[in-house]
């Protein structure tokens, strides 16, 4: 049978070796740094504007054309209603 005092030293060093590591998995450099909340501001506004922009375009389909991607006329219409932040 081992002694206690060799499992606590053994605990001790895994669980020093597991924040030892995920302390320098937390910061690897730029790669995983995230962005500055003006560029993910920025980000967002250009999604939102090509949202507007799909809906605004899917709304001035006619019956035919929306025939062919499969939606009625009061599918698209409900889309294109939706503000453009959804």
């Amino acid at each position: 049978m081992k002694h206690p005092m060799i499992f606590a030293i053994a605990g001790v060093n895994s669980l020093t070796s597991r924040k030892a590591a995920a302390a320098s998995s937390h910061y690897d450099g730029a790669e995983t740094c995230r962005p500055g909340w003006g560029t993910r501001f920025f980000s967002w506004c250009v999604q939102c504007s090509e949202r507007s922009r799909q809906r605004q375009a899917l709304a001035e389909l006619d019956d035919h054309h929306l025939k062919d991607i499969g939606k009625t006329r009061p599918e698209a219409m409900a889309e294109a209603t939706k503000p453009f932040w959804k």
